[in-house]
C-alpha cells in the first residue's frame, strides 16, 4: 500500500513546476527546488519500499514506520491541493480585483498572495522535516534495495489478467462509460489510413487503472463490437518477443513456438489483417519508442475501427504510443470508498457487527484518500478482525 500512496505523492509533485509555469502564478518561491528535495527523499524511501512491505505485518515498528510514510505522502498530496486551489484563487483575484478591492487592488492581492506563499511555505517546510525524520529511521531498519531485475525477461511485478467479477468494483460507472463510447467511436477520413488509434488510461499506482480495464475489456458493449479481444500484461519490462507471443496466441488460441521477433510480428500481421481488434495493453512502463514501432506496424493491418487501451502511471508513456486520448483516473469518492471497504472488509459478518463496526470503518476507508488498492489491502486485513477496538488500531496508526 505504501508503494501507491507514495507514487500518487510523485506524480502530483512532477507536475506542479509545470502548472507553476502555465498558470504564471509564482506562489511558491524557488518551486522547483521543493519539489525535486520532496521527489528526491520519497523515490530515495521508495528504493527499500519491497523489503519493508514484506516486513510490514511481521514487525510492528516496521509497520508503524510506513504508516508514518504513508501519512506524510497523504499530506503532501493534501498541501498540493491546498496549492492548487490557492493558484485558482489568485487568478480569479487577479480577474476580478478592482470588483474585491476596488481602493488599493494591487495592495490587496500582494498581501493575500504573501499570506498564502508563507502558510504553504511553513507547511512544505514541515513536510521536509518529517520526511527526513522517516529517512534516518529507515536506516535503522537495515532494509535491502529493491533488487534489479538480472533476466530481462522477468518482471518483478504480478501479471493481471482479463477477467474481473464486477459486484466487486465500486466507483468506476462513468469512467468505463465514457471509455467503452470512446472505444466505440467510428475513425473517418485520414484516420482510417493512420492504424489502430490508442487511448489511455493514466494514473498513481493503486488508483485502478487494471480494473477499470478489465471491467471494460469485459462490458456487452465491446464484446459485441470487436471481432478480437487481446489481453496483454506488458508490465516493466518491455520484452517484445513476449509480447508479440502473447498477442499472437490470443489471437490464434493456441501456443506458438516461434521465438524471433521477426517471424512472430509478420504471423501477428497476418492474423489480424482486416479484423477489427481490441488490444490492452496492461501496465506499460517503457518510455523507448523503438520498442514500440515494430508492433505499431504490424497492427496497422487491423480493420479500420480496431482501437488499443493503455493502461500507464505515465503521461509521457502515452505520448509516445501516439495517444490521441488520455483519460485521467481520479480517486474513488469517499462514498465508493466506503463501499469498497464494506464488500472486503465486512464479508460474511452478521448485521450487528455491521452496525457496530460502521462508523470507525468509514473513518478507516476515508484514511485511505480514494486508492482502491489501500482500501482493499486495509480491508482485507480489517476482515479479519471483529472488536471495535482491533478496528480502532487501524484508524490510529
Amino acid at each position: 500500500m505504501a508503494e501507491a500512496v507514495v507514487s500518487m505523492a510523485l506524480e502530483r509533485l512532477a507536475g506542479v513546476v509545470q502548472k507553476q509555469i502555465q498558470e504564471e502564478v509564482d506562489l511558491v518561491r524557488g518551486v522547483k527546488k521543493e519539489v525535486d528535495y520532496l521527489s528526491s527523499k520519497l523515490n530515495t524511501i521508495r528504493n527499500v519500499l519491497d523489503d519493508a512491505e514484506r516486513r510490514r505485518y511481521k514487525d510492528k515498528t516496521v509497520h508503524n514506520w510506513l504508516r508514518k510514510l504513508e501519512d506524510v505522502s497523504y499530506d503532501i498530496d493534501d498541501v498540493l491541493d491546498e496549492w492548487n486551489y490557492a493558484v485558482r484563487k489568485l487568478q480569479i483575484e487577479r480577474k476580478n480585483k478592482h470588483k474585491v478591492c476596488p481602493i488599493i487592488p494591487s495592495s490587496c492581492l500582494y498581501f493575500n498572495k504573501i499570506a498564502t506563499r508563507r502558510d504553504i511555505a511553513k507547511k512544505i517546510e514541515g513536510l521536509k522535516q518529517r520526511l527526513n525524520v522517516i529517512l534516518n529511521e529507515k536506516d535503522e531498519f537495515k532494509f535491502a534495495i529493491n533488487q534489479p531485475i538480472d533476466d530481462p525477461r522477468e518482471s518483478t511485478r504480478a501479471q493481471s489478467i482479463s477477467l474481473v467479477e464486477v459486484s466487486d468494483i465500486h466507483g468506476r460507472g462513468d469512467d468505463k462509460d465514457i471509455l467503452v463510447s470512446k472505444l466505440k467511436q467510428e475513425v473517418v477520413g485520414q484516420q482510417l489510413q493512420a492504424g489502430p488509434q490508442v487511448i489511455s488510461i493514466v494514473g498513481v499506482g493503486g488508483i485502478g487503472k487494471t480494473t477499470l480495464a478489465q471491467l471494460i475489456y469485459n462490458d456487452e458493449r465491446i464484446v459485441k463490437y470487436f471481432e478480437l479481444k487481446i489481453w496483454v500484461c506488458v508490465s516493466d519490462v518491455f520484452d517484445e518477443v513476449r509480447i508479440s507471443k502473447a498477442i499472437l496466441e490470443s489471437v490464434k488460441k493456441e501456443s506458438s513456438d516461434l521465438k524471433e521477433l521477426e517471424l512472430l510480428l509478420n504471423c501477428l500481421k497476418d492474423s489480424i489483417s482486416g479484423k477489427k481488434f481490441l488490444l490492452v495493453l496492461d501496465d506499460v512502463w517503457t518510455e523507448d519508442h523503438t520498442k514500440w514501432e515494430p508492433f505499431k506496424i504490424s497492427l496497422n493491418y487491423g480493420a479500420p475501427g480496431s482501437k488499443i487501451l493503455v493502461t500507464t502511471r505515465s503521461e509521457r508513456v502515452a505520448r509516445m504510443m501516439g495517444t490521441i486520448e488520455i483519460h485521467r483516473l481520479g480517486q474513488l469518492s469517499d462514498t465508493d470508498s466506503w463501499l469498497l471497504m464494506k464488500h472486503v472488509a465486512y464479508h460474511g459478518r452478521s448485521e450487528a457487527d455491521y452496525k457496530e463496526l460502521q462508523e470507525i470503518g468509514k473513518k478507516i476507508a476515508d484514511k485511505c484518500k480514494g486508492l482502491p488498492l489501500a482500501v482493499k489491502v486495509l480491508g482485507s486485513l480489517l476482515r479479519f478482525k471483529d472488536t471495535k477496538e482491533e478496528w480502532g488500531e487501524y484508524f490510529k496508526q
